[in-house]
């Protein structure tokens, strides 16, 4: 009966040992005394009747010098064996004292009266380099790594901080060209490389800062191993120095993701519209349809639900265009795709999109919007003719009379409304003017007889045609309302009356410069403003015959081009 207690006791006992995990780890087991080491404890405590007794006691580390410490705690459900693991994870950023043979002790934790301990191991410290400055700059400066979040999901985004640790506050501004190894179970993003505050520990010995961000997204369940970040140390030569790695717990994916989940992970939502469309879409007439896909996670062009084919429509590869910034919550923004869509049936027709799913870590579950559609009414040109009424009719036949007909003077007269003068009233009013002044000289040369008036000079006498071309060459056109009326028609996108505005803005300018330095537009932009100037109007000049006979226009790139316009026409005019 004794013998059945003990075998009883010692199965629980190697039960409970096996509920309970030590670890120890370094990044490094050959080292140099002026190179950074990465220690690394992991303590796991699985199950609710396990109480820690004690804290970590750490192994004897008065071989090195401790430049750094992190700790993070994590609580997780084991899937498998349905218990609650209580997880504690330490760094130690460390530099060795002596060289040769170190040995790193165990860490001891007690749980439950019975004392754990993680397994000894030795590291090799070799002698360091015989260069001076190498071994000054790579002693002086290290790299960490730290990571917020070690545990989350597959495509769950997680914040990684690169911290420089030194002695001297000027390494800080020597440290550039940061580089991130190429990674193999994760993708890594900047989100920043600007430099914060410098910190500065208690002691004084060492300060750090933070010299850049990142956002992870690992790709594969389990142990993920993020590679170093690398920096150069600006010096006469220059010398590089490397972060630790980083191991991220990746957990699985709940299992029941709809058959439409293409690992989004995040918070999204997705829509369809027509984009410039007329009030009345006619068969066989292409048609714009925009769609977008918004949100933050782990958002890129793959994650965009395509438009299902049809028979009741057909259309062509799609643009894609996206705004998109990175930040701690992932890659967040819009991306939208615009497709140029043609009908092939009259009537209801109705547009769907491919069924769209994500799943949202905040809410641990899957979402499912499914899919979404657009409804169109497609007619016959028949049908859109007996809708119009009699106005409509008079108004189209306007229209094509005015597109058909060249009108070269009538347009000429509206362009030139914008700065034309009554010269009529001007020769009177100078005659005028002129008249007084003969007046004023009488009578000042009755009341001042006896004084000897100096002879005035004349200005010589011009025709009044040399007279009008004089003020018309000095007269300097209005071209902000030629500006105020590009934005206007941008706005409303009537982008077909925004080219043909910017047509008569060239032309008025060009007539401007020809009259004012007697050589053409280009020669005088050339010869004034400047090589990269000249360069950056021909571009513009490029772009706006390019973009005119374009099938669809994009707003964005309308709006820079707007921009590039006021920009250069400004500067020529100035």
């Amino acid at each position: 009966m004794k013998k059945l207690q003990y075998i009883t006791f010692l199965l629980l006992s190697v039960i409970s040992y096996g509920q309970v995990t030590l670890l120890t780890d370094v990044n490094v087991k050959e080292a140099k005394p002026n190179e950074p080491i990465v220690l690394t404890i992991v303590q796991e405590v699985a199950g609710d009747d396990l109480v820690q007794q004690s804290p970590l006691r750490m192994p004897d580390l008065s071989k090195f010098d401790i430049i750094g410490t992190a700790s993070e705690q994590n609580t997780f459900i084991d899937q498998r064996k349905g218990l609650r693991v209580n997880q504690f994870v330490y760094q130690y950023y460390l530099m060795p004292k002596v060289s040769g043979k170190v040995k790193i002790g165990s860490a001891l934790l007690t749980v439950n009266g019975k004392i754990y301990k993680s397994e000894p191991f030795d590291i090799l410290v070799k002698d360091g380099s015989k260069n001076p400055e190498a071994n000054y700059l790579a002693k002086d400066v290290y790299l960490n790594l730290e990571v917020s979040d070690k545990t989350v999901y597959e495509n769950q985004p997680t914040v990684a901080v690169l911290r420089a640790y030194s002695k001297n506050f000027d390494n800080f501004r020597k440290l550039e060209n940061i580089k991130v190894s190429e990674q193999s179970n994760a993708i890594v993003k900047p989100i920043s490389y600007k430099k914060q505050n410098i910190e500065t520990k208690d002691d004084g010995e060492y300060s750090s800062q933070i010299i850049a961000t990142f956002v992870i997204f690992p790709e594969k369940s389990g142990n993920v191993e993020i590679e170093p970040v690398s920096a150069l140390v600006k010096n006469a030569e220059m010398g590089k120095v490397v972060s630790n790695k980083v191991k991220i717990n990746v957990k699985n994916l709940p299992t029941g993701s709809p058959e439409s989940f293409k690992n989004a992970v995040g918070n999204f939502n997705v829509s369809i519209e027509t984009l410039d469309a007329p009030k009345e879409i006619e068969i066989n007439r292409p048609v714009s349809v925009l769609v977008k896909i918004a949100g933050n996670g782990n958002l890129d062009a793959n994650k965009l639900p395509k438009i299902i084919d049809s028979e009741q429509y057909t259309f062509f590869k799609p643009k894609i265009t996206s705004k998109l910034t990175t930040n701690k919550e992932g890659v967040n923004g819009v991306i939208a795709a615009t497709y140029v869509l043609i009908p092939k049936k009259a009537g209801k027709i109705n547009i769907s999109t491919e069924d769209f799913s994500f799943f949202e870590p905040n809410l641990k579950k899957y979402v499912d919007i499914g899919a979404k559609s657009l409804l169109l009414d497609v007619l016959t040109p028949q049908q859109i003719a007996a809708n119009k009424t009699t106005l409509d009719v008079v108004d189209d036949y306007t229209k094509n009379v005015i597109e058909t007909v060249p009108l070269p003077v009538v347009e000429k007269k509206n362009n030139a409304s914008y700065y034309s003068f009554n010269w009529k009233n001007v020769l009177l009013n100078l005659a005028l003017l002129f008249g007084c002044g003969l007046v004023f000289y009488y009578f000042v040369n009755r009341r001042k007889e006896k004084k000897v008036l100096k002879p005035i000079p004349l200005k010589p006498i011009t025709t009044i045609a040399e007279e009008e071309e004089r003020i018309r060459n000095q007269i300097k056109p209005d071209f902000n309302s030629y500006f105020n009326y590009l934005n206007t028609l941008k706005v409303d996108g009537d982008f077909s009356v925004f080219f043909k505005t910017y047509e008569d803005l060239h032309r008025d300018v060009e007539t401007y410069i020809e009259r004012k330095s007697k050589e053409s537009l280009k020669s005088y932009v050339q010869n004034t403003k400047g090589r990269k100037f000249f360069e950056d109007f021909k571009d513009l000049e490029k772009l706006m015959s390019i973009e005119k006979y374009a099938p669809i226009h994009d707003q964005e790139h309308i709006d820079e081009l707007y921009h590039s316009i006021v920009k250069i026409y400004s500067e020529i005019m100035n």
